[in-house]
């Protein structure tokens, strides 16, 4: 059967037609040929994510973002749709975070897996986070920089304005009258000099007669020899007479508190008695040792973080006396805290910035004032508070210390894995 021109036109015009809807459909991150899973993520902002994102593990690509949508509770929350190659298997608390892809900005969803066996299964939730973005990054590294140079740059200033000042020509008549006077100083001392030469001169007799007495009191001592040995004689006797004394009870006297001395060092060496337990008993030594540290550590940590401790004033003398709190994450190795705001000049925990919010915390680091809220090792608790402080505090970020010491958020995260 032989087709007509207009019935071939007319299915080159539907292949044409299929072929272009298939491959606007593929660069939107739809491919009809591969079979893909999809699970869903929850965030609160995706900062430029958009649909057909890479999703990549390890820096591989894995799949694409398939759709982005608010939720229907009218939250403002943005839900995520992400197609995986179908076989690739997700561990149970992996995270999906959003991450720079390139210096462009461009935004991508990073899998970080965790170490669970149980495997999530398709169109499950997966836990979602965000990478601070970049001007965060560079607030707080090049924040102590700026500081630093503005000293130096003030430093300068004080140098050229003495330098000014030395050249100025007041300044310099100042200078000449200081080495004039210096001059004349010089002039006084070698006045002073000749002075004291010319009485050196004039007192001449006076040494003489000094000499001449020095002289007669070495004479008196060898005229009264005889006398000086009649005192030798009587010390010589003094010494005879103590020789004589008796001085054996002091020696027993002695012996006795030795032998005491040594039957109490025999006691102490043995276990017998408190103090002997005490010196030889090893697991009591350590025990004590571990006691004395442990409670140097309270200590420190109760002075560096009392409310950790206490929580409530109980009476009204004029100071803050709080009781235990609950949740102390001091063993924690990982805490997570809200950023709130930082800033150069140290603010007050009751200035009306930080209206209504308890328990801000200040952390200060290279000359700059960070001011943080919240004290907890689990994220998605931290979410929340975050959350709940978002519209007071824009710029607000989710940190993270370890040990006390700021770390990457993202590392913070593969940690806990």
């Amino acid at each position: 059967m032989k087709l007509s021109k207009y019935t071939k036109l007319g299915f080159l015009i539907v292949v044409s037609l299929t072929i272009l809807i298939w491959g606007l459909s593929y660069l939107k991150g739809n491919d009809f040929f591969s079979s893909s899973q999809y699970y869903y993520v929850f965030y609160d902002r995706i900062d430029g994510l958009e649909e057909s994102s890479d999703v990549t593990l390890n820096g591989y690509k894995i799949g694409k973002v398939r759709h982005v949508e608010f939720t229907s509770d009218n939250s403002g929350r943005l839900m995520v749709t992400l197609a995986l190659d179908a076989g690739f298997q997700i561990p149970k608390k992996s995270v999906a975070q959003i991450v720079s892809s390139d210096i462009m900005g461009t935004r991508s969803v990073k899998l970080l897996l965790s170490k669970e066996t149980e495997m999530y299964h398709a169109n499950d939730t997966l836990v979602g986070a965000i990478e601070e973005d970049l001007k965060e990054q560079v607030s707080m590294q090049v924040l102590p920089l700026k500081n630093k140079a503005e000293e130096l740059l003030g430093t300068l200033d004080s140098a050229i304005t003495v330098l000014t000042m030395i050249l100025d020509e007041d300044a310099q008549e100042n200078l000449s009258a200081s080495i004039a006077n210096i001059n004349q100083t010089i002039k006084n001392l070698e006045s002073t000099t000749y002075d004291i030469k010319d009485i050196v001169s004039s007192e001449k007799e006076s040494f003489k007669n000094i000499v001449n007495n020095l002289d007669e009191i070495t004479t008196s001592f060898k005229n009264n020899t005889a006398q000086l040995d009649s005192t030798l004689k009587n010390l010589h006797s003094f010494s005879d007479t103590l020789s004589n004394i008796s001085v054996s009870p002091i020696v027993d006297n002695i012996q006795l508190i030795s032998e005491r001395l040594l039957a109490t060092l025999q006691k102490l060496n043995s276990k017998e008695g408190t103090a002997g337990l005490l010196l030889n008993d090893a697991d009591l030594y350590n025990s004590i040792n571990m006691l004395s540290e442990n409670l140097a550590f309270l200590i420190n940590d109760i002075q560096n973080n009392p409310k950790r401790y206490l929580k409530l004033s109980a009476f009204d003398f004029g100071k803050e006396v709080y009781v235990n709190t609950q949740n102390d994450l001091s063993g924690n190795k990982i805490i997570f805290k809200v950023h709130l705001v930082s800033s150069k000049i140290k603010i007050d925990e009751n200035n009306e910035v930080f209206k209504g919010l308890k328990g801000v915390e200040e952390y200060y680091s290279g000359g700059v004032y960070s001011y943080l809220l919240g004290n907890t090792g689990v994220y998605s608790e931290i979410e929340e508070l975050h959350n709940s402080v978002r519209n007071q505090f824009p710029e607000s970020s989710v940190v993270a210390f370890k040990n006390g010491k700021l770390i990457k958020l993202e590392k913070a995260l593969k940690s806990m894995l």
